[in-house]
């Protein structure tokens, strides 16, 4: 029997008797089959058959005004697939019959669109298939600009490992005439009015096509090696530069200033590309994996892989400026160099210049096409999965499993789709980069896959790092992607100041007022990657943080007995356990750890989650008491102290919420005893004064005498950033011992790269610093 996704089937003669027969407009599309087991067929009309009515509306209690019809049917292939499709065939023919002619509306069948299919199946290396494979990529984002013309397939064996199944999705679904190129020859050649010149990269110096690639967006020109000279000679294609021998024995930082020197003026504000991930080709020599190309040259975007580790200097600093320079609220698509920082750094230098990670890997393929694809006229954004809008609450554990890291390299394509409900991360820049790629999910779903938004904003960055007056801003454009992509449930995640193995994932308490107030649309919110421990619910939608995460190394059995671990230690019912799936699980194995888990577990819908959390709330209100963390090792920088005792000075903290631990190292090479002197103190902020030993026994320099004894306490300032320190030390005098009170600020670059500690002491009355203590961060 078939059902209908998104909207019920109306009958061609189920017309009201106060109307007036309607005209009947019906387009056929074909069968087809999907991987998932579902079986669809697309008929779609004009106030006819298949069209839903305005009045009519799903269970969530939406309208299913506007949205097109599929019919759907499960099957188990191969024999009941080709039954389907003889019914389908016979229900086209019947339809053709019992329609009059004069009924059909005469309107032309539009051209099918061609496409050319390249092959990247290549090792990525500088001295093996690279240079073909960059070739293509900029001649794929030259010909893609204004219309979608190229598609690369990637073997299975690619991060991104859907550009077959997507494209036998577009062919049916977008009617689609595919020709496979067969050489790099015959693709240049029938793409030569998209190419107005030509670049020569380096391939001893990989940096150079990343610049390459740059020089090709602003130029209009394909990327080559020497190899394919003779070809652009052929083609009469001119030369545009020659990056031959520029580079040799520069570093990284140089090479990238030379191209942001010459062509940044010229390059996009609204998108940045890194193209570093995978610094190595496939075999471990000097190459990369730049799929994401095509997209920075049809966008005319500035490559690079410029490092955002604090101490990587030059390549730092350009990678800030560039950064200061790109539109608010820009995406930078791409990812970072495993290479030369973490993602944890570079996400939060993304998210401290208000621009939002988009497509979070370089290797992401075909992005230039996705671009290029429009979506189907019968298309809407309304998710094939419904939700009670008033579920039972019982005393059970309540589980909602979401799958990690966004659509492209979960397990969309494994086995068990369907099985149990599922949520999934959506990939929201897709709604304006590659609407016709969102088209793909939203269609090939099934009843059970819901998606939600991600992560942290439309796209990925850190809110507690984002600027506090442009993060309402950035939240308010998600909401109004929530309502146009009909997602229910929204994701955050904010490694800034560590995950769930150093540091912590939480949230403070204006980030969380930021979100409620923001996005109405949400109905909760979740929060962290690994297990967090920040929660609220106001009016009925909750925020919970993700108590598990499955690692795809444990077994089934494990998994279970965590699960269960949990259980027995939140012992009030009802509980709610978000559980974050790693994108290298399938469905088909969470739905095995759910079949141990028992009757009293029960896997809900994300939405479904949220309005019972909202219902019947256990968790503890908890949000991240927010104050720098000052831990590190710091090294005094002289030149741009003042006033200090000529001592070399170190300092090791740690710093964990409300104790800090201070180690003090002061050294001077030019005597025999005391040429090192360490002191350690342990203070609770907030707490009583600690005695301990004198740090820097010159308390007041090259005035009065010595000091060996100290009490020390500490305290926030009112501003709550600024860290006070206040000592009374002991120091002799030709009068005897007096008591000295020295007041310390730490204060904490927002780069996190310097610590600037002033001191005041009360015997003096000029009301200024007597000593500025700068100290760089050792990394």
């Amino acid at each position: 029997m078939w059902k209908t996704a998104g909207a019920p089937v109306r009958r061609a003669d189920a017309c009201d008797a106060t109307e007036a027969p309607r005209r009947v407009e019906i387009r056929p599309r074909r069968f087809r089959s999907f991987d998932n087991g579902e079986a669809v067929l697309y008929l779609t009309g004009q106030q006819g058959l298949n069209a839903p009515d305005p009045k009519d509306t799903l269970p969530s209690g939406r309208s299913t005004a506007g949205i097109h019809t599929t019919m759907t049917r499960s099957f188990q292939p191969p024999v009941l697939d080709h039954i389907m499709k003889r019914m389908a065939f016979s229900l086209l023919l019947l339809v053709s019959v019992l329609v009059p002619p004069s009924m059909v509306a005469d309107t032309p069948v539009p051209p099918r669109r061609a496409i050319t299919i390249v092959d990247m199946t290549g090792d990525w290396e500088a001295a093996g298939d690279l240079p073909r494979q960059a070739l293509v990529l900029s001649v794929q984002g030259l010909a893609n600009r204004d219309s979608a013309r190229i598609y690369a397939l990637y073997p299975e064996t690619h991060v991104h490992a859907g550009t077959t199944p997507i494209l036998d999705y577009y062919r049916v679904r977008h009617d689609l005439q595919t020709t496979p190129t067969t050489s790099i020859e015959e693709l240049v050649a029938a793409q030569r009015a998209h190419v107005k010149g030509y670049v020569i990269w380096d391939t001893t110096v990989v940096p150079s096509l990343m610049v390459a690639f740059t020089i090709a967006g602003v130029e209009d020109a394909c990327v080559i090696t020497a190899a394919h000279l003779p070809l652009m000679q052929r083609l009469g294609i001119p030369p545009v530069i020659d990056l031959r021998d520029r580079f040799r024995g520069q570093t990284d930082a140089a090479i990238f200033r030379w191209a942001y020197d010459r062509y940044w003026s010229r390059c996009s504000r609204d998108y940045l590309v890194y193209l570093g991930e995978h610094c190595r080709g496939l075999k471990n020599g000097p190459g990369m994996r730049p799929a994401i190309a095509d997209f920075a040259i049809a966008n005319r975007a500035f490559c690079s892989d410029l490092s955002a580790r604090p101490g990587a200097g030059a390549e730092y600093e350009l990678a800030e400026r560039i950064m200061s320079e790109m539109k608010p609220l820009a995406y930078v698509y791409g990812w970072h160099s495993y290479c030369k920082d973490k993602e944890e750094e570079h996400i939060t230098m993304v998210s401290r210049h208000a621009l939002v990670m988009a497509e979070g890997l370089a290797t992401v393929p075909n992005l230039s096409f996705h671009h290029g694809m429009p979506l189907s006229p019968d298309f809407r954004f309304v998710q094939k999965a419904t939700y009670d809008p008033d579920p039972p609450v019982r005393d059970k554990v309540y589980i909602t499993l979401i799958e990690s890291d966004g659509l492209g390299i979960g397990s969309w394509n494994r086995p068990g789709r369907g099985a149990i409900p599922y949520g999934w991360e959506m990939n929201e820049e897709y709604f304006t980069t590659a609407p016709a790629l969102l088209q793909y999910y939203y269609e090939t779903a099934t009843a059970q896959d819901h998606f939600i938004g991600s992560l942290s904003g439309p796209g990925y960055f850190y809110p507690k790092y984002f600027p506090p007056s442009l993060l309402p801003v950035v939240l308010r454009r998600e909401d109004t992607l929530m309502r146009r992509m009909d997602l229910h449930v929204f994701g955050i995640m904010d490694f800034s100041e560590g995950d769930h193995a150093v540091g912590n994932a939480d949230l403070t308490r204006s980030v969380v007022d930021a979100y409620y107030a923001s996005m109405p649309s949400a109905l909760g919110f979740l929060n962290g990657y690994g297990p967090a421990n920040t929660y609220d619910c106001r009016d009925g939608r909750p925020l919970i943080s993700y108590n598990y995460y499955v690692d795809v190394k444990k077994s089934v059995e494990e998994v279970a007995e965590d699960i269960r671990e949990l259980a027995r230690i939140n012992p009030r019912r009802p509980y709610f356990l978000p559980v974050h799936v790693r994108e290298d699980n399938n469905v088909e194995r969470m739905k095995k750890v759910a079949d141990l888990l028992g009757p009293d577990f029960q896997i809900v819908s994300p939405p479904e989650f949220m309005i019972m959390a909202g219902k019947r709330p256990t968790m503890t209100t908890r949000y991240l008491d927010r104050r720098p963390d000052l831990s590190g090792h710091w090294k005094l920088d002289p030149t741009a102290s003042r006033n200090i005792f000529p001592t070399s000075y170190e300092l090791d903290i740690d710093h964990r919420g409300h104790v800090i631990s201070i180690i003090t190292t002061a050294r001077e090479p030019r005597y025999v005893h005391h040429r090192e002197r360490r002191t350690a103190k342990s203070l609770v902020i907030g707490g009583p004064a600690i005695a301990s030993a004198e740090e820097v026994t010159r308390r007041m320099g090259y005035s009065a005498g010595w000091s060996d004894s100290i009490l020390t306490s500490a305290a926030w300032k009112d501003d709550g950033t600024t860290l006070l320190l206040k000592s009374t030390a002991e120091v002799e005098t030709s009068q005897g011992v007096h008591r000295i009170i020295t007041i310390g600020e730490f204060t904490l670059s927002t780069d996190l790269m310097t610590l600037t500690v002033k001191e005041w002491r009360a015997s003096r009355t000029d009301g200024e610093p007597v000593t500025v203590y700068v100290y760089r961060r050792v990394l």
